[in-house]
């Protein structure tokens, strides 16, 4: 009877087996090529964490540049270099020892005591240089997950003493395990490895080992397993269940009996603590998302990795401005020369900065000004962030509008939005007292010319009149018929268009900010109306400072009255330190500021003083 019942239950195990072996073979490990990590903080030079597997599930090492193919956005774009790098793994001792454990050889050695020390000797004798993330998992005591060292590790394994004889093997184990190595790895590219030391589990476990295997294949994790039993139990369906677990994630198994040699865990993990690193430069010109993949030709079969996606943020380069000036006044030189062309200032330097909007400062291979949408400068090397604008070509006043444009090392450029910029030029005056200053040397010339002709036609006819006059005697030889005549009053000679000038009734003294009046001589007000401002077209009074508008204040003659007007400007025109709001009679002595500038306003004849009277009120 009990025989027939082993018979049952051995039919049934393998019946399950068979349900659950075509679910695990449709999933096994094969060669593959993965990306991952793309690194884009140093665009146009992109990074790139790289594993290339065979069918075993084994890294394959020695892959040259050459030997990678990669498409961005479709495109291929060639390697500029292929690291191996060595790199850590992320590893968990899912240690799950049940009753099995507890047999002991003709030695008494436990099978427990073999398989612990051959995970103690690793332990003592691992390196941490190595880098590897470490984590023990009993099924019963306390979780060492990502312990910090070798010694810690070593310890937790020290600290763990199991009861073999109650401990019932659980999947929990495995389960936490793969928790454990699924947290994100201290380093990229380091590969999962769980090591599973356990005994078979019971037949109802079946379904869930199942889900774990498939969980161990989604989350990229290798699962060794140590099967710790007698060899009768190494046929079951729950070991062929655990050993198709190995061989689908692409880890090994190992029957252990208590007679069989265990290998060092070296063995497993050394081959896992590779990667590649690979470096492209690309040539994406565009934001948003993009995709790059990977190939590789393996053993006669291309293999091609899933596609990694990445948003970029790229953007031309924003040139600015810099304070570039409101007005440009060009004048004479000095009041003899006309040529408009050698008119000052002959240029003006034009200053720009450039900003990238997308965070990543790169060269800049060209800038240039614009004038009206003409290039009137260009700058293809250092310094790219000045500008001479030639103003020689400007004869006439008119406004233009400045723009600057800035491209980057990556092609990109933009163009800055225009500025208004008025030029003025003051023209040089026309007529005859004009014409007369500006060439002075050879009016000058002349004059002498034309005084020496006309003195020596008058001596010459003085001698003339002197040979025909009879010869006067001296007063001393005939005083009585020598003439008398009266000394007229001596005049000083008077040129007919001369007129005498009038002197000016008010005046405007420049004063310092300490209210002191500087050395400048005052300003005559001598025409009806005074306009001051900064814009010779707009005023008769031009005052050179920035604070003072185009057009500012406006100084009328009513009469004897002077009246002072603010034409809205921008800084304000101010009388006694009261801002002037429509117009005010200006009184002698009073103090006004056109911007920033200060004036007294005085009279050639101030009034007399007041006179303070008293007056007695009656009590």
């Amino acid at each position: 009877m009990r025989k027939t019942l082993s018979l049952v239950l051995l039919v049934v195990f393998l019946s399950l087996a068979g349900q659950a072996s075509p679910a695990h073979a449709q999933t096994q490990i094969t060669a593959r090529i993965s990306l991952y990590s793309l690194q884009i903080g140093d665009f146009p030079t992109m990074t790139a964490g790289l594993d290339v597997f065979d069918s075993a599930g084994n890294p394959v090492p020695g892959l040259k540049a050459d030997a990678i193919t990669l498409l961005e956005d479709d495109q291929p774009r060639p390697l500029t270099a292929l690291d191996d790098l060595p790199v850590g793994v992320q590893f968990a001792l899912a240690f799950d020892p049940g009753p099995a454990f507890a047999f002991q050889d003709l030695h008494g050695s436990k099978r427990y005591d073999k398989v612990y020390q051959v995970l103690k000797d690793w332990a003592d004798t691992h390196s941490d240089a190595l880098g590897d993330d470490l984590s023990l998992i009993p099924t019963e005591g306390t979780v060492s997950a990502h312990v910090a060292d070798s010694a810690a590790f070593s310890q937790a394994l020290t600290d763990y003493s199991p009861s073999l004889a109650r401990i019932t093997p659980s999947l929990s184990t495995l389960s936490q395990a793969l928790d454990a190595v699924s947290d994100k790895a201290p380093q990229d590219g380091m590969k999962r490895v769980v090591l599973f030391v356990t005994s078979p589990p019971g037949p109802d476990a079946l379904p869930t080992l199942d889900g774990l295997t498939k969980r161990a294949l989604d989350q990229q994790v290798r699962v060794i397993v140590w099967i710790v039993a007698s060899k009768d139990s190494f046929s079951t369906a729950p070991a062929q269940a655990l050993e198709n677990l190995a061989t689908t994630t692409g880890g090994q198994y190992l029957l252990f009996s208590g007679v069989e040699p265990l290998p060092g865990l070296e063995t497993y993990l050394a081959p896992l603590r590779h990667t590649y690193r690979l470096t492209y430069n690309s040539t994406l010109l565009a934001s948003g998302s993009h995709s790059l993949v990977a190939q590789t030709n393996l053993n006669g079969a291309t293999l091609t990795s899933a596609a990694l996606a990445f948003q970029l943020n790229i953007q031309p380069p924003n040139p600015i401005l810099v304070s570039p000036p409101d007005q440009i006044v060009r004048s004479a030189p000095d009041q003899n020369t006309t040529d408009l062309a050698a008119f000052l200032p002959a240029k003006q330097e034009i200053d720009m900065l450039v900003e990238f909007p997308d965070g990543r400062k790169r060269p800049l291979v060209r800038t240039a000004l614009y004038v009206d949408n003409v290039k009137v400068a260009e700058n293809t090397a250092e310094p790219f962030d000045k500008f001479s604008w030639d103003l020689s070509g400007y004869t006439v006043s008119g406004e233009h509008i400045l723009q600057v444009e800035a491209m980057d090392s990556f092609g990109l450029s933009k163009t800055s939005l225009g500025v208004p910029v008025t030029v003025t030029v003051i023209q040089p005056k026309r007529g005859l007292l004009p014409f007369l200053a500006h060439n002075s040397l050879w009016v000058a010339g002349g004059a002498v010319l034309v005084a020496g002709a006309v003195l020596g036609v008058i001596l010459a006819s003085g001698r003339r009149r002197r040979t025909k006059r009879p010869p006067r005697r001296r007063v001393s030889q005939d005083p009585l018929t020598q003439p008398v005549t009266s000394e007229p009053a001596r005049r000083g000679p008077r040129l007919p268009w001369s007129r005498p000038v009038k002197p000016s009734e008010a005046y405007l003294v420049r004063l310092k900010e300490n209210g002191e009046p500087v050395t400048a001589p005052p300003i005559p007000v001598l025409v009806p109306e005074m306009v001051f401002g900064s814009d010779p077209i707009h005023a008769n009074r031009v005052l050179d400072d920035a604070s003072v508008s185009p057009l500012h204040a406006r100084l009328r003659q009513d009469g004897a009255d002077y009246l002072l007007s603010d034409e809205k400007s921008t800084a304000g025109t101010w009388v006694n330190f009261e801002q002037l709001i429509g117009s005010r009679r200006l009184q002698h002595g009073d103090v006004i500021h056109i911007g920033r500038l200060m004036y007294r306003f005085m009279l050639r004849k101030p009034p007399e003083p007041a006179v303070p009277k008293v007056t007695r009120t009656k009590k």
